[in-house]
This record gives structure tokens, sequence and C-alpha cells, in this order.
């Protein structure tokens, strides 16, 4: 069933090792920022939040559990017949995917709305990182060529997911220096 998934750590190329660091980096500096926040407040909630979906992010960068989940969705499709109308179940997929993206969106602004401007920064940061994974998740293959292309080892794709992680990241130092600044 998931004969086609190998975790991709052992075939990790720099920009992956790259791509993980600056998850790590980022959620580092998001606990900081959790810290610097007021204890119960709604932008310690979102900071904690964003720390532990940038690990999940870059657990999820190594072990390729994306292609996990293809894989036993077309072990299944194939199991119980529907596997030549996988194209509409993949667009419903993705549809819902992106429904869900987009409340979510809706209710993290609604949470955020009068929080510090580093808080939407970080926000608009993980919404670029989320548009990312859900292209990916819908793997059309031209979309696949587009993020594909650049320098060997360093593909358009990775640079996207990577400017997502340094405006969260920059986001989190912004917020630690607000407060720095508000503190003295």
């Amino acid at each position: 069933m998931i004969s086609d998934w190998r975790s991709s750590i052992a075939q990790a190329g720099f920009a992956d090792w790259v791509t993980v660091a600056g998850y790590l980096i980022s959620a580092a500096l998001s606990v900081r920022a959790a810290r610097h926040a007021e204890a119960d407040s709604r932008d310690s909630l979102f900071w904690r939040f964003t720390a532990i979906l940038l690990v999940l992010f870059g657990i999820n960068e190594l072990l390729d559990l994306q292609t996990l989940v293809t894989s036993v969705g077309r072990a299944h499709a194939m199991t119980n017949g529907w596997y030549d109308n996988r194209r509409s179940v993949q667009f419903a997929f993705v549809v819902a995917l992106g429904v869900a993206a987009v409340l979510a969106g809706v209710a993290l602004i609604r949470l955020t709305w009068r929080s510090h401007a580093s808080v939407r920064l970080a926000l608009a940061g993980l919404t670029f990182i989320g548009l990312f994974v859900l292209l990916r998740a819908a793997s059309f293959h031209h979309v696949s060529a587009i993020f594909d292309r650049g320098v060997p080892g360093l593909n358009w794709g990775s640079l996207q997911e990577m400017v997502g992680i340094l405006m969260v990241g920059v986001a989190a130092e912004l917020c630690t220096r607000k407060d720095r600044r508000h503190s003295t």
C-alpha cells in the first residue's frame, strides 16, 4: 500500500535542510514571542500555535507525509474501484482544503484584528506557506513543473516556502523587539 513512500530524510538535499532549519528557527522565535506576549492573551496563543505549526511543517519537510497520504489514497482508490474517477475526488479534496483554509484565515483575521502588526505579518507568512502546501497537495503536473524550476538544489517551490518562513520569523522577532522597547 505504501510502497511508493519512503521517508525523504536520507534523500534530503541542501534546500530541504535549509527549509527545516528555517522552520525550527522561526518556531523558536515564535516561542520567544509567545513568552513576551501577555500570558493569557490572544497574541500569546497565536505565537504558541504558530510554533507548533512550524515544527509540524518542518517534520513534514523531512518525512514527506503528503506523499504517504497520496500513496494511501491511491491504494484505497484501487482497492475500492474508483481509481479511474480519482481526478474528481482530488479536485473535491483540494476545494475542501481551500474552503477550510479560507474559513481558518477568516477566523484568524477576526481573532488577530486588534493584535500587533507583527501577528498580522506572521499570519501573512503562514498564509504564504499554506498556499504553497495547498498547491503542492493538489499535485497538478503543471503546478509541480513551475515549482521544480530554478537552480539545482533550490527550486521556486523551496524559495516560496522559505519566504513564508522568513516572514513568520521576522514577525516573531519584531514582536519581541516591540515588547523590549515598551518595557524600558
